[in-house]
């Protein structure tokens, strides 16, 4: 029973093939002459037939052995090409990543994060999740994502953090608005004012704001409730009131006519991003992260 061809004797044939000569394919491969002669004597005895004749001198194919060159290339091509994609791979130019963001990230800086990113990496296939928080840790944990956005100062059970931003936050109001003059606002200014508020239950931005509001002894007139920033925007570009919102959400605000001011408080919207406790962070999860820092640092009020 005929044994497989080695991976040595096949390579040494496709060289000879290849450079025309034995000599020549020997010097490619880093092998003496006698060495790749033995080796092609040993693919003939394993395949059963000749491959090559000698004609004048010359080693030239037989029919049976340019049909075993051919598919014999077609097989090396698909393993070169393996090489090619696991340096596509290892730069982040193929495959996916799966990212799961809190709705305030993924309204405001992450599509210009992302469209940077597929720039850069066209051949990565994107999956975006918006969910709360506390959905989005589960995902991690879960490892159903690659990489969370989510709010708060610590990180859940089982997450590491990647990255940590504090973002600013700012009073964003409808156009013409009485204290749009000043350039930035005082937690008293909002007394009495009418307001769309953060829900302080589930949300860690609208925790900190009712606590500081509490302690100033400041009572706006809330108006509306919410637990998303991007509907507290809406909410206010239709004058329902003000409200309080990281920077990036203000301008987007401004971006859609509203105004935005800064808000000179101790109140910032902490954002972690995270990734499962004991996973490999990959080059593609990494440059996504450094895209995402530069996206928040454009996402600033002028001042």
């Amino acid at each position: 029973m005929a044994r497989p061809p080695t991976a040595r004797a096949l390579n040494a044939f496709r060289q000879t093939v290849l450079s025309g000569s034995v000599t020549e394919a020997a010097s490619a491969l880093g092998r003496t002459q006698p060495a790749v002669s033995r080796l092609l004597k040993e693919l003939e005895a394993d395949v059963g037939f000749a491959p090559f004749k000698r004609v004048k001198g010359r080693l030239v194919l037989t029919p049976e052995g340019r049909d075993f060159f051919q598919e014999l290339q077609r097989s090396f091509v698909g393993f070169e090409r393996m090489a090619t994609v696991a340096a596509e791979i290892r730069q982040g130019r193929r495959g996916s990543l799966r990212i799961a963001a809190m709705p305030a990230a993924a309204a405001s800086f992450l599509p210009d994060a992302l469209a940077g990113f597929t720039r850069a990496f066209p051949g990565t296939s994107l999956e975006l999740q918006v969910q709360s928080s506390v959905e989005v840790a589960r995902l991690v944990q879960a490892q159903q994502c690659d990489l969370g956005i989510i709010e708060g100062s610590l990180a859940p059970p089982a997450l590491v953090v990647m990255r940590r931003h504090s973002l600013r936050c700012a009073v964003v109001a409808p156009r013409r608005w009485p204290l749009q003059r000043k350039h930035r606002i005082k937690l008293e200014d909002l007394n009495g004012q009418p307001l769309v508020a953060l829900s302080p239950d589930r949300t860690a931005l609208g925790a900190q704001l009712a606590a500081s509001l509490v302690r100033g002894g400041i009572e706006p007139r809330t108006m509306a409730t919410t637990h998303l920033t991007a509907t507290v925007s809406a909410l206010v570009l239709q004058g329902i009131g003000i409200g309080v919102v990281d920077e990036p959400t203000a301008v987007m605000h401004v971006a859609r006519g509203g105004v935005a001011r800064l808000l000179e408080a101790p109140i910032t919207m902490q954002l972690r991003f995270v990734q499962a406790a004991g996973s490999l962070a990959s080059d593609t999860v990494r440059q996504l992260i450094a895209q995402c820092d530069r996206s928040i640092k454009a996402y600033k009020i002028s001042a």
